[in-house]
């Protein structure tokens, strides 16, 4: 038997050392400078701007939406013929006449426990 070579280690390539940073290690106080420095002032002030023009365009875009909704429904009303619209104010009135009878109900026994309360306030 022969006697096997040492295994060989692979080749590294020479690199410098790392830089070492010298002094204190940084303080919070220091890190609340850094984050307060004009650079990021001026980052959050940028993107406040852009968040408010963001949404006031949202709500500027939405206003025209429903401007222009409202346009087109009172259009279409305008031109459909009056058997059409004499049919949408019945509809619209059965809605109405829907929603009528509770609000009645309540308010007729909102009355009662207002009697109700002033006649005890009476009797006291």
């Amino acid at each position: 038997m022969s006697p096997r070579p040492p295994p060989q280690e692979p080749r590294r390539e020479w690199r410098p050392p790392r830089p070492i940073q010298r002094g204190a290690a940084p303080t919070p106080i220091s890190t609340l400078r850094t984050k307060l420095s004009g650079i990021t002032l001026k980052r959050m002030i940028w993107t406040g701007a852009f968040a408010a023009v963001t949404i006031v365009g949202a709500i500027y875009g939405a206003g025209l939406k429903t401007q222009k909704e409202y346009h087109e429904e009172k259009q279409k009303v305008l031109e459909s013929s009056a058997a059409d619209r004499i049919r949408d104010l019945e509809a619209r009135r059965a809605a109405l006449l829907t929603q009528r009878a509770p609000l009645e109900r309540k308010l007729r026994e909102l009355r009662n426990r207002i009697g109700a309360q002033d006649a005890d306030r009476s009797e006291k």
